[in-house]
């Protein structure tokens, strides 16, 4: 049996366009050029951190410039997702979707902190992963208990 046009298998169709998506394309294409801007050896100096440890065979840590550029990119990234989460709740988006915005950007700055951290020798590696771990599962939870209790209109 041929299913008609009408036939909705995957739920209704959205009625208006969210162009959300393209802004956060082009946050991210922002954020890339900023960081590309601070740091234009990102290529040379990750090429060389990788050719070191395929000759040592061991795991090194990553050049300086490296470090910094990555905690940069992670802390753009999360303001840019906060910011977007204010633009949805500005124009009446959806609750859910800026509860998830808010709380990538929560998870994104402080992984740049920690990646901060990690950059002037006040952590291991090894404790920055899990702290981002123990974080990211704390957000899941915060999530859900926040869609369970507040977000469950079927409309959001």
């Amino acid at each position: 049996m041929v299913a008609g046009r009408d036939d909705a298998c995957f739920g209704e169709r959205r009625r208006g366009r969210d162009y959300m998506g393209l802004v956060s394309f082009g946050f991210f294409l922002l954020v890339v050029g900023i960081v590309f801007i601070a740091n234009p050896d990102i290529p040379s100096d990750f090429g060389s951190w990788i050719e070191n440890m395929a000759d040592r065979q061991d795991l090194l840590r990553p050049p300086e410039g490296l470090l910094v550029s990555g905690a940069l990119f992670f802390g753009l990234m999360g303001a840019f997702n906060f910011l977007q989460g204010g633009i949805r709740f500005w124009t009446g988006g959806s609750m859910r979707q800026t509860l998830v915005d808010v709380l990538s950007g929560v998870a994104l700055v402080l992984f740049a902190y920690l990646i901060h951290l990690y950059s002037i020798y006040q952590l291991e590696w090894q404790l920055v992963l899990a702290f981002e771990v123990v974080v990211v599962g704390l957000l899941v939870i915060l999530y859900s208990v926040i869609r369970q209790l507040y977000l469950s209109r079927p409309s959001d």
